[in-house]
């Protein structure tokens, strides 16, 4: 009986590599079309701070809506890996990469959802669209890691620049989230928003967001490829109207407490 990886690569033979040009341009045409519905303020992702109620959607539990969506990317893209997985030398440049990645949503699937002290419910609808993104995304870049493992990994200036840039990012991206989550784990009343004052959240209120997009970056300068750079286009896309949603709510929740705080980038945005 076949497994599954060994159906993955039949079925991008047939419904995908004949049309890829196709499917690529589609898929740029939606970040950039989610992008500014997004920006627009007529939409907005409906969990978090942001949650809201639809008659006819039914919602489900935090936790389970986030660990369900984001747990696809590593399922996806670690399939693909194996499905399209050339033989190279003990460590390869995209055996690293793999490994990066996994680190990566190990913490948002898991870890970050376990010692989280509250998350507040998630519509079915962005549950299911964030993983239609997830496994796209996730089996994209799996695909590519596969395809190239033969290249062993070389410590070069690029390799430098990107893992310094992908370090500084998942740093900043960590800390702050946990930062959020421990001071709201002291408030009496769990699942009360603050207003928080440690690093970068003196100067931004989505430093996590920033972080993000910076380890992207730097994971793309590594990895060299579209799929990589569509994603951190993606990531743009969907994160930069959401910080600029999040400081409108701090404004209208906080006041005058947010000062000179802006979205994403210090003084500028």
């Amino acid at each position: 009986m076949d497994s599954i990886i060994d159906h993955v690569p039949r079925i991008v033979a047939i419904y995908i590599t004949p049309y890829s040009s196709e499917l690529k341009s589609t898929w740029i045409g939606l970040a950039v079309t989610t992008f500014a519905i997004l920006s627009s303020g007529s939409l907005k992702a409906s969990y978090g701070r942001h949650f809201e109620r639809n008659a006819i959607i039914p919602t489900v539990n935090g936790k389970l809506g986030w660990m369900s969506m984001e747990i696809i990317s590593p399922i996806a893209a670690s399939l693909l890996f194996a499905a399209y997985k050339i033989q190279g030398p003990s460590i390869t440049k995209d055996g690293v990469l793999l490994v990066l990645w996994l680190l990566h949503y190990s913490n948002r699937a898991l870890i970050s959802v376990l010692l989280s002290p509250h998350m507040t419910n998630s519509r079915v609808d962005t549950v299911l669209m964030s993983m239609f993104f997830n496994l796209i995304n996730g089996g994209w870049i799996g695909h590519d890691l596969g395809r190239l493992n033969a290249q062993p990994f070389v410590i070069d200036t690029r390799t430098l620049l990107g893992f310094a840039l992908f370090l500084a990012g998942w740093i900043t991206n960590i800390s702050s989230d946990y930062h959020l989550q421990s001071t709201r784990r002291k408030k009496q009343d769990r699942g009360e928003y603050v207003l928080p004052d440690w690093g970068f959240y003196n100067y931004v209120v989505s430093p996590n967001y920033a972080g993000e997009i910076v380890e992207w970056i730097g994971y793309s300068l590594m990895m060299g490829t579209d799929s990589a750079w569509v994603f951190v286009l993606w990531t743009v896309c969907n994160l930069v109207p959401r910080a600029r949603t999040n400081l409108q709510w701090y404004k209208e929740k906080f006041g005058k407490k947010v000062g000179n705080r802006t979205a994403l980038i210090p003084g500028i945005y």
